[in-house]
This record gives structure tokens, sequence and C-alpha cells, in this order.
């Protein structure tokens, strides 16, 4: 007999006959493909990170509980007493971890054992090799035999979980062990898996056995794994992109050319965001060494400033082409547009332009591309006077022959549809046009132009990825690939067969009307642009492309600044500003000094990577709560409340409310204050009012604050909801919206121990509820929301009974109601940062640690090939945001806090929208009820109108 497996050729008990050398050829490539689908079939861990998870080993009546650690070559390790780790446990353990190992592709040496075709089990494959015989069903390993000389056992599988991604984990399988010179049995296991999703991997949760033997002997075996953790992989800094020195200010709609290692930008807007005059436009013509941080921007020999103008380059010259001025400065009260007709070459060497061939027609919001030696222009329109309604739209597109200067502008067939602020390149030798708006509103169309053909085909629509889709993107191609890119920041790659979209990266900083522009075979630089989270941007990054890593990236800067702070500001982000105010002019933690409070007031421009120094707050202090308020589409405030600090000379908490109105740059105080003095708390703002939870009354006697505060920004009182109180009062916590619940993480309680509970509070239902705690319980954590997730980073975790700087990040995973470590750690970012959302990165903030005046930041891209979210129709239309609005202004009226309007709030003048909302008859109205009663007051109006 073979030492190795030897194959039983086993059907219940007799031997399988079999089959001839004629069959076994015929038979051979569809037990190759039986076999081959089965290995396909099986779940198995890609990539995998390892986990860590607390292991309960149960034998009968004796129970021991410890932790199991994975690597992520498959190896465990066990830390439980000695006792527990009885031979069973690592077979079971090797069964549910070694089995999720993937296997190597390889060629199965295989053929079919039986001629049955119709077993109940499946076709009967052989492996010629002796490792084993099978029985495949519906690409599943439905029975597994095997014999050697010390050992034969049958495994049968009787049930199997099918993963989303429809691969088979084992549910319930049956194995019998024989005599291997008898074949009498000597025992049977019953087997019971359940498995849980982390991450992306299925990991074991529970291993159920009950072992019967031949004489009866009974024995229940058990293993349970809770907490998983999946190691956390090491994040590295980025190399994919990188942070150049960003443009002298934001600027949008111009034009910009990579020659050499030179960025060249040319004018372009960089007055009011709607600002229309000749004053609006910038008047520079600039350059950089844009990889040497040593290097500053050169001014050139300036041409007359435009916007929506084209520039490109032909290796030796550059080119500027149309463009948008106008005829008013932007202090009238009346625009007067004109688009041009330039086409100049800019000489390097020289410094000075060259007028060329004007083009045909003035033309703006155009945009242009070169192919072998001709400039292609399309798209745009020829703007002129005070109105845009009756401006002609460019139907066709312009080629100018380098070579041939003497031919003048050509003018071809366009692509049948007209379009501006889209995006042209050349790929493949055809011109690609992307996107733009057309008169009934934006387009996500592609076209191509071929120059040989004289003739266009339809590409694959941009993916909708944004209200905004396909309108100012900008696109380039790149090492035979074309790369396009726009408000949403995503970097899409049109794919190798031409069909389709692929997503290649995204940028840190998300915009539209930007330039995209190759520095090598590898590389492109995104530069300027506006976003609908801070305007326009001066930031100049680079990307690098055709990596196809999902890994996440990371980038730092630092800005100096102006102050004495240096740490426990007061922080609001709002768009691309964090306002960072007050603070402690020491390091230390507890220096509660008068002296050191400080009173200063910064807003760093993040994109921009610079740092504007505001008046002073009224009154210095630390710890207070900040949110960014917006009054109306255009115009916001920032509230700071409460916070650390002296009053008449004492320390303590403070009550008062200071605003901050970021145009003018003056601060007012608010006509009311807090109920009571609060600091170390957290304020959100949510349906146009700002909400307050948990803080202390340091110095005051009152403890932790168990309310939670109600304000509309106005002069109304800041109050207590009505018989509202946090299951856990607790302060220095982090906290969080998504959607309608307010998160509470972490933090000190009354008994000064940190907080494992996460409250959840409905901010509209006021109710609660709570959810599973984070891995590291912590206090003066960073909490953030970003779409669904709710990430977790920093502040303290206890260790051996003291506070020690906690460095992880984690994510709650709201569908299994667990929390996932992201990152053990991030290089370069303490654990003393602040963590923000921002546009699906995050942001972290701090005043370093070690150098006076400079506040270091970062941002971490978990995702960067995550799929955007499609832009969801609301439904609502016009009349549904008006009754929206209505509503929202109405519930001002809500005098008790209580969520609700009573007849008594609602008054006798809108009483009657008690008796048409009032859904569940509770004699009160709350928003939703409130909103349809509008709704419904307005569908009826036009009716009324029609009666008339």
């Amino acid at each position: 007999m073979r030492s190795l497996y030897c194959l039983l050729l086993v059907v219940s008990v007799g031997l399988v006959p079999l089959v001839s050398q004629a069959e076994e050829h015929r038979s051979e490539k569809s037990a190759q493909q039986l076999r081959r689908a089965a290995h396909d079939a099986r779940a198995v861990w890609e990539q995998f990170p390892g986990f860590s998870a607390q292991i309960n080993i149960s034998t009968d009546s004796q129970s021991h509980s410890g932790e199991i650690i994975v690597a992520d070559d498959f190896t465990y390790e066990l830390k439980i007493a000695d006792v527990a780790i009885q031979p069973w446990v690592n077979s079971k353990l090797r069964s549910v971890i070694s089995h999720r190992k993937p296997g190597e592709a390889r060629e199965y040496a295989v053929r079919l054992a039986d001629q049955d075709a119709t077993h109940a089990a499946g076709r009967l494959v052989e492996h010629t090799d002796g490792s084993g015989v099978f029985r495949i069903e519906d690409d599943l390993i439905r029975e597994v035999h095997r014999k050697s000389d010390s050992a034969w056992f049958e495994i049968s599988t009787l049930e199997t979980e099918v993963t989303s991604e429809g691969k088979h984990l084992p549910r319930s399988t049956s194995v019998t062990y024989r005599d291997p010179k008898t074949g009498d049995i000597e025992s049977n296991l019953s087997n019971r898996f359940s498995w849980i999703k982390v991450g992306d991997f299925h990991l074991p949760a529970e291993a159920y056995t009950v072992e019967v033997a031949n004489g009866g002997e009974r024995s229940v075996r058990k293993i349970t794994f809770t907490d998983h953790r999946l190691t956390a992989a090491k994040v590295q800094l980025s190399e994919r992109s990188a942070l150049h020195k960003p443009l002298p200010n934001g600027l949008t709609s111009f034009g910009a050319a990579v020659l050499e290692n030179y960025l060249y930008v040319f004018s372009g807007h960089d007055g009011d965001a709607h600002g229309f005059g000749r004053d609006q436009l910038s008047d520079h013509f600039r350059r950089i060494q844009f990889d040497d941080p040593s290097a500053d921007w050169e001014e050139l020999a300036k041409h007359e400033p435009a916007q929506s103008t084209a520039l490109l380059t032909d290796g030796t010259y550059l080119y500027r082409i149309g463009g948008l001025t106008f005829r008013n400065s932007g202090s009238d009260m009346t625009t007067n547009f004109e688009s041009t007709d330039h086409f100049s070459r800019y000489d390097v060497q020289k410094n000075e332009w060259t007028e060329l061939a004007p083009l045909p027609e003035p033309r703006s919001s155009l945009d242009a591309a070169l192919i072998g030696r001709s400039i292609y222009v399309a798209g745009g329109w020829n703007l002129q006077g005070e109105s845009s309604s009756d401006a002609p739209w460019h139907e066709d597109i312009l080629r100018f022959n380098l070579d041939e200067p003497e031919k003048g502008w050509q003018s071809l067939p366009g692509p049948g549809y007209i379009t501006r602020a889209a995006a042209v390149a050349e790929h493949d030798g055809k011109l690609a046009l992307i996107g733009g708006i057309q008169q009934r509103g934006i387009t996500r169309k592609v076209s191509f132009y071929d120059p040989e053909a004289n003739s266009w085909t339809e590409g694959p629509e941009l993916p909708q990825d944004s209200g905004a889709a396909g309108f100012a993107n900008s696109a380039f191609a790149l090492n035979g690939h074309l790369y396009t890119s726009g408000g949403s920041g995503v970097l899409y790659r049109l794919s190798d067969d031409g069909e389709s979209w692929q997503i290649e990266d995204r940028l840190l900083f998300p915009r539209m009307f930007l330039r995209l522009l190759p520095t090598s075979d590898d590389r492109l630089l995104a530069v300027g642009g506006t976003a609908s989270f801070g305007g326009r941007m001066g930031a100049v990054e680079s990307i690098r492309v055709g990596q196809g890593s999902q890994d996440p990236k990371l980038v730092q800067w630092s800005v100096p600044f102006d102050g004495q702070v240096k740490q426990s500001q007061t922080l609001a982000l709002a768009g691309g500003v964090l306002y960072a105010m007050g603070g402690n002019a020491t390091r230390e933690p507890h220096n509660f000094a008068k002296e050191s409070f400080v009173d200063e007031a910064f807003a760093f421009h993040i994109p921009n990577q610079t740092v504007e120094k505001l008046p002073n707050l009224p009154h210095p202090l630390q710890s207070g709560a900040a949110v960014a308020q917006s009054q109306t589409s255009e115009h916001r405030r920032i509230h700071v409340l409460g916070g650390l600090g002296f009053d008449e000379g004492k320390f303590g908490s403070l009550d008062q409310v200071f605003s901050l109105d970021p145009e003018s740059k003056t601060w007012t105080t608010a006509p009311v204050s807090l109920p009571s003095a609060r600091g170390m708390f957290t304020a959100i703002t949510h349906d146009d009012a700002i909400w307050a939870f948990g803080g202390s009354d340091a110095g005051g006697g009152r403890g932790l604050a168990s309310n939670v505060l109600h304000w509309w920004g106005d002069e109304t009182p800041i109050a207590p909801l009505k018989d509202i109180t946090l299951p856990t009062p607790r302060r220095s916590f982090g906290g969080a919206a998504i959607g309608d619940e307010f998160f509470l993480v972490g933090g000190l309680t009354a008994e000064t121990g940190i907080a494992e509970t996460v409250d959840v509070f409905h901010l509209k239902d006021r109710t609660w509820r709570q959810i599973a705690a984070p891995h590291k319980a912590r206090v003066f954590p960073s909490v953030t929301a970003d779409g669904d997730k709710l990430y977790l980073f920093g502040g303290f975790s206890q260790v051996d009974g003291h506070f020690a700087p906690e460095p992880s990040l984690e994510v709650y995973d709201a569908e299994q109601d667990r929390w996932r470590v992201v990152a053990d750690e991030l290089p370069g970012i303490s654990p003393s940062m602040a963590m923000f959302s921002f546009s699906g990165r995050l942001l972290f903030y701090g005043i370093d640690r070690e150098v006076d005046g400079q506040a270091n930041f970062a941002i971490y891209d978990p995702e960067p090939l995550a799929q955007p979210s499609t832009p969801e129709d609301s439904g609502r239309g016009r009349r549904g945001g008006e009754s929206l609005r209505s509503a929202q202004a109405l519930m001002r009226k809500d005098v008790d806090k209580d969520g609700k309007l009573s007849a008594e709030e609602l008054g006798s003048r809108l009483g009657s929208l008690l008796e048409t909302g009032d859904a569940d008859q509770d004699g009160l109205l709350t928003q939703d009820e409130l909103e349809a009663a509008l709704k419904q007051q307005e569908e009826k109006e036009p009716e009324a109108a029609d009666e008339d």
C-alpha cells in the first residue's frame, strides 16, 4: 500500500468500475472542467490581511476563552489555556482557515471514474495522481473519498452558503471515519458552520460538531469567534498623488499647458464667484517648475486677459486660442460680453507673443487639442453684448495646420450637436469631444472625430456620478489611454475596447473647470478649478496613472501661521475653509492659567494651502463647540458656543455665543446665551437648526450636561429639548450625524471612565438607540461621517490603567453593526489631530507638537477606486423644495422644543394646517406632517387658479 493517500473508488460500499481508455480520453476535458469549476466556486480570501478574534473553545461541559491571531499567510496563533487545545481543535481550525486559502491556477490530471451522469450526488471525478475521488454537482464538491494505509474517511457536504459574490461556503457537512483495514465505521462527525462578513472577507463565526463513535460514545464540540478584527494594512505615504506649490490665487476657466518641466497658466477668472467684468479676469501669464518645491511662480509677457480660453503646446511654442472678455467692469450694473477671435503664439525663449491668423469668428467656452501638426478647436459660442440668450453656438469644428499656415483655418463638420464647456483631447489619432452643456442642459455625450475619414463616431457616455457630470470636465491622452475628470473628482479612463469608462483613481480635490495636463508617460497634473465645497481653488496636484491600485492614499503639507496657540482650538470646517479659533498657548494638557487662553482666530484655505488671520475672538477660550450655519446659499455664519475660559476672574465653562461673518470678517456676540455654562461638548447643524450634545460645567458644580440643546441661530432662545436626556452623559467625546441620526462616541463619563457605549439620537423622532462599541474606547476622539460611513480616529485609550495616545482609524459598518479597523496608524498623523469629512476623503488638522506656529494637514483617501454614488431624483421638484423650506421656517414656532407644533404654537391663521396634516391624530404636527400639508395646499392653488 502507498504511504500517500491512495484513490478509493467508492459508491456507497462497492467499487466503481473504471471506464475504458477510449471513454476516458473522450471524457478527460469534461472532467477537467468539472474539477476546475468546483475549485473556482469556493469562497476564498483573496489578498488576505489576516485577522484576530476572541475565541471560545468548548468540549462537552469544558469551556475556555482566549484569542486567535491569524496571519496573512493563513498560519495562526492561539492565546488560550493549553488544556483547551485538544487534538480536534487544530484540525477544525485548519478546516475553516486553510481551506479559504486561494489555490494556484493549474490544470488538473483528472478523469471521470464512472459512467453514471444521473447520480444524486453528481459525477465521480478521479484525480490520477492519487489525491482523491470527488462527487461534483453544480460546481460543488458534494463528496470526498480518501484512503491510505493509516486513514480512511468520507466527507459529504449537505448544505452550503452562497456569498454575495456567488461563491460557496460550507454550512453543514458529515464526515465518516473507517478502519483502513476492515472498512468498519469508527465514528461519524456532524458539522455545522456559520460565517460573518467583515470587510470583504467571510470569516468563521462558529464551528459546531457532534461526534458519535461506533460504541455509542457522544461528544459535542464548539468553537465560536467574536469581535473579529481584520489586520489593518500598514499605510505607506502614497507615491500616486502629490501636492505641488499652488497657484498664487484660486483660478477657474483658464488656459494651461505643460512644456518641458514648466507649468504655464494663462489668465482665467479670479474675481467674485459670479462677477463678470474685465477686472474679474486674471491679468497674469505665469509659469513654475512644478516639481521643484523651492521654485516660485514667474510672471511672463501678458496677452489680453480672458476666461474660457484654450492654451496648448506643440513642444516648442504655446498657442492661445479664443476666450471671453468683457467691455464692462465688475462694478457696472450691466454685463457686456465679448467673445474673442484670438490665435496667438508664445515664444518661450523670447518671452513674446506673435499674432497668427484669427479665428473665423469669435469663440469662447471652447477647448482645443493638437493632432499631429494640426490644431483642432471644438465647442463654444460667440457671446456678444448684454445677453447670452441669443448667442449663436458653433456647430462646426476648426482645424489649423501649423506647417501650412497660409491655408488658415478650415471649417469641418461638427458632431451633429452643439456644446460648450466641453473637454477636447487627442486620442489614437482622433479628436475626442467629451460632455459639456447644451441649450437644454448638461450633456454626457462623447464623440470622436476621425481626420482621415472626416467623420464622427459616438463614444460611451460619461458616468452619471454627479448632478453636473460632463460639465466643465478636462481630458488628456497619456501613453495610449484617454483620461477625463470633472466635478466628482473621479479620474476616468476609456476602456481598451472603447466601450466604457473605468475608474482609474480620484483626485484629492474634486473640481470642475480644471485643466488636466500630462507631465510624463504615467503622470497627470490637475490644476485649479472650482469645487462645490469651496469655490475657486489654486490646488495643483499630480496623479500617477496605470497602476490600478486600490491602496489608500495619503498626502501631507504644513502651513506656517502667526499665532501663539498650541492646542485645544475650536474648529469648524465650512466648504474648503477650516476655521480655527481660540485655544491654549501651552502644550500642557491641564494648564488653565488665565494667560494660557488665547483669542486668536484663523481661516485655513485647504486647497490653496494658505492661512488668513481673522480678527480676534471677543473673548479668549478653548474647547468650545463651533458650527457653520448657512443662512442662504450665499451667506453663512460661524458660531462658537461655550468653551472653557475665565469669566469675571473665575475659571470655568462659559455660556456665551459668538458669531463670525466670513464675508465682512467681523465678530458679534449673539443676543442669546447657553442656558447654562458648557464646555467640551459637540454641536452640529441639521434642518436649519443647531443642536448641542453633552459637555460639562467645569467649575460650576453642575457636572456633566445630560440634556440636548436646540437653537435656530438667531435671536430665539437656546433651550433644551423637552423630556430628552442623554443615556450616557459625557464630555470630551466625538460626534457626527448620518442622515437624521447623531452618534456620540467615546468621551468621559461622570465616573471619569471612558464611555464604552455609542449612543445614537434620532433628530426627528427624538429617540435613542445604541450600536456596537468600537474596538478602542477613547477620550478626545475625532468622529466624522461620510455618506453612510462613520469614521473614528485618534484621542486617548486606556493602556495598563493609563491614558495613551490611540493612533488607529476605525469605520462603522451599519449593515453589520460592527466597527472595522482601517489602519492601526496613519504615518505622520498624530492622534491629537482633528479629523473631518472632505468630499469622500478624510482631512486631518493639528498644530505641530514641536514647531511653534506650524499647522499640519493631511488628506487620506481610504477608497480611491470607490464607485461614486449616482445622483438620486428626490422627486420633490421646485414645489417640494418650497414646501420643505416653508416647513423648516414654521418649525421655528416650536417654543417648547418637542419637535412638534401645537395649535397654540401655529396660531389661528395657520390652524387649518393641523386639520389637514395631523396624520396620526395626536393634535400636533411634526415637520414631515407639516411639509406634507403645505405641499397639499400648494397643489390645490393651481387648481383654484384654473377654475378662476
